[in-house]
Order: C-alpha cells, then structure tokens, then sequence
C-alpha cells in the first residue's frame, strides 16, 4: 500500500506528558506499522520539538521529506481526559497553519500512483494550508480520497465541509460529527451525506457502541466494538481509519476490512498514546 497524508502535525501535552499526534499524522504512523508505504504533507516549526518530530517520524517508518520547515512553532494541543475522553486546546498560529510544498515536491507528488490520499478538516483552519492542500486535490492520481471529519472547536465551515465532501471517495466520522455536518448541510443523516455528495463509502463511529459502514447499493454493516478497558481514546478513530484503508487496499472487502479495523481501534483505547507499540498478540489477530 502506498498512502499520502496531509494536514496537522501536533504534539498531544498531558499533565504527566506528551505524545507525537495529529489525525493524520496518527493515520500514516499506523499505516507503517501496519507494513505500508506512507509519507506526510505537513509542517513543523524551526525548533527542538520540530526536529524531534522529524527524528520520530523516520523512525516509525514515516516518509518527512515533504514536510515544510516554518517560522511558526511546532503544533501542540493540550488534552484535558475526563473518564478517557478528551478535551483540547491548540496553539495559535502553528507550522501546520503554514504547510506549503516547494514546486519540485508537488511534482513528485503528480508523478506518483497513490492508494489512498488521506486529508481532513482541521489543518483547513488556516488559508495557506487550504490553498495547498487544494492544489494536492486538483492534481493528485490516487485510487481512494479518505476525507477524516475531524471537528475541533469553531476549525471548520460550511465551505470547508461541503469542498472536502465534495471531493472525497470514502468519508469518516463519528455520531457527534454526524448530527453536527447534518444540521449544519441541512441533510438527513449519512446516507443522505453520500447520496448528495456522490459519496461511494462511509464509515460512521459510535464509540462503544461500534462501528457501521455504509456501501453505496448496500446494507450497513454495523461492527461491535470489543469490550476494553479504555485507558485512553486519543487516535481510536485514527487506528481505526489506518487500519480500514490498509486491508481495504488489499482486497476491497469493506467488512473485512472494517472488522481489522475495530479489532485495532479497540487495542489502541487500551494503550497511552495515539501510536503505542504494538504486541505480537495484536499483529496475529490483524493478520491472521
């Protein structure tokens, strides 16, 4: 598998710590894990945890050589977690407000077969991100357009959503994100988010209560959650989205692939940590 991912690269601070995040940066890192090709489109700062992140990266495997260098800091977020589940706070402005490619990258980027472009909504707060991110968008030969509804404070519009709906091939989100995109685009529900947008393939969360996948022409497939003892849900979803686009690559099986998916999402809730190692135990269960 070969997979571009665009947008914000973040660094998630904790009372007790902090992690390397960022939901598109959480999607590349387990795509390598999981035995994919992955590099990112983003930007770090010109300072300490910058080049920390970029020592990070390469040694999870993650391709950085189109990650801009900007004057602004490293992204952080500051998570507050209330029975494990967060709450955030951003730096403002931060490098991934400022991602830009040089032109020779961006032709790299054309010349290039991709499985899947992975982008999302919050690192299109920003008019410098957006532009080039929509510059990747009108140019870029991949097989699957994964749009990540990530909503985070008032970082997203109507525009914002509409363009990137619009554009994609398979869309997730989660139940708050749905009732949120439905109000505000006047439609009722998912599946009149894809039949309107032209939308081949969903994937909606609901947390414990498992995932569903919608297929244009077919029946949901709802997925069970497992049951865990949930330690921590920074970068479920992301797991989750990583997982789903690497098996779905392979064999174009949305179930199969979904329940890879779920099997990963509940591993990581019961890890600290967007990216935690992963045990002999969970790479049987995935590749089994």
């Amino acid at each position: 598998m070969k997979a571009l991912a665009f947008g914000e690269i973040i660094w998630d601070t904790y009372e007790d710590g902090e992690t390397l995040g960022g939901a598109p940066l959480n999607v590349a890192g387990h795509i390598s894990r999981l035995g994919g090709n992955v590099s990112v489109i983003s930007a770090v700062g010109n300072d300490e945890i910058g080049k920390r992140t970029i020592s990070t990266l390469n040694d999870m495997g993650v391709d950085t050589s189109f990650i801009h260098r900007s004057s602004y800091p490293t992204g952080r977020a500051f998570v507050k977690l209330q029975s494990g589940i967060p709450s955030y706070s951003f730096n403002e402005p931060a490098a991934w407000d400022d991602i830009k490619l040089s032109e020779n990258d961006a032709q790299r980027i054309r010349k290039e077969s991709w499985d899947v472009f992975i982008f999302g909504s919050l690192a299109q707060r920003a008019e410098t991100s957006r532009a080039t991110l929509m510059d990747v968008l009108s140019t870029i030969s991949a097989k699957e357009l994964f749009f990540d509804v990530n909503l985070r404070l008032s970082f997203y519009s109507k525009e914002v959503l509409e363009t990137s709906l619009s554009l994609c091939s398979i869309v997730k989100m989660n139940d708050e994100e749905i009732g949120i995109v439905s109000s505000m685009l006047k439609a009722d529900g998912i599946r009149d988010i894809m039949k309107r947008y032209s939308i081949p393939l969903a994937i909606t969360t609901y947390g414990k209560n498992g995932t569903r996948i919608h297929k244009e022409g077919n029946d949901d497939i709802l997925i069970p959650a497992g049951s865990v003892n949930v330690v921590d849900t920074v970068g479920a979803g992301d797991s989750l989205s990583a997982a789903f686009l690497f098996f779905y690559s392979q064999r174009g099986n949305a179930e199969e692939a979904g329940r890879k998916a779920s099997l990963l999402a509940d591993y990581v809730v019961s890890k600290k940590g967007a990216i935690p190692q992963y045990t002999e135990e969970i790479r049987e269960k995935l590749f089994s």
